[in-house]
């Protein structure tokens, strides 16, 4: 009986763990995808801009997987040659013309200040074209964080949602049928027995009070003898 209740004890706990697991991660996988530009690699967090860096051509100022945080709060006047910007680009995806956002590093300005030649720190090729003063959205602050852009990225794909959210709510929902139908398997086991007790008094009822009957039918037979 004592190691029955523990093996209910830990299934409790385990339950309870796997509840709050899936509603992190459907937290976690909601709050990505509301804060998230889904055609492009940008995130905003509380008002700060991220990106989830999509390649290797700043390397190794920072990899691809990685995630920058950009200032978007940036005067165009004030950037110089060195600076890290941020800048908006169209290119075509599946046929569709999409909008996503490059960092790269100046290394020439225009003396009207209205075009900005950049290229990535691991080439020493330049960018194709000019980024126009309007395109700039912001200019890198210089903080990132390791490989946590690719587990973003991973997340707003079609396998990540299956992986982090259909299976553990899948899962999750295993566990509580089974867990239902362990819960009505006890109760009609004790309502068997509960009936087998109630049967059990019923007949030693039955039987004393026939008992009680033959011996009160002796004594009166016994009476009249005498």
């Amino acid at each position: 009986m004592a190691t029955a209740k523990k093996n209910n004890k830990a299934l409790k706990i385990i339950g309870n763990i796997l509840f709050w697991v899936v509603l992190a991660l459907v937290v976690l996988y909601s709050g990505i995808s509301l804060l998230s530009d889904q055609d492009s690699n940008k995130i905003t967090i509380f008002g700060v801009e991220t990106l989830a860096v999509q390649s290797n051509s700043m390397a190794n100022t920072f990899r691809k997987g990685d995630l920058i945080f950009i200032d978007t709060d940036v005067n165009v006047d004030d950037l110089e040659e060195g600076d890290v910007i941020t800048y908006r680009m169209q290119v075509q995806q599946d046929g569709v013309l999409v909008t996503i956002y490059n960092t790269h590093r100046i290394y020439d300005i225009s003396n009207d200040r209205l075009w900005f030649y950049t290229r990535g720190d691991n080439t020493n090729q330049p960018d194709p074209g000019a980024v126009v003063a309007n395109d700039i959205v912001g200019q890198w602050t210089g903080g990132k964080l390791i490989g946590i852009g690719g587990f973003v990225d991973f997340l707003k794909s079609s396998l990540g949602f299956f992986l982090f959210i259909v299976l553990p709510c899948f899962a999750f929902l295993v566990y509580e049928i089974v867990r239902f139908i362990k819960i009505i398997s006890e109760y009609n086991v004790q309502k068997a027995l509960g009936d087998r007790v109630k049967m059990q008094e019923e007949a030693v009822a039955m039987a004393k009070a026939q008992l009680e009957a033959e011996m009160k039918a002796k004594l009166e037979a016994e009476k009249k003898t005498e």
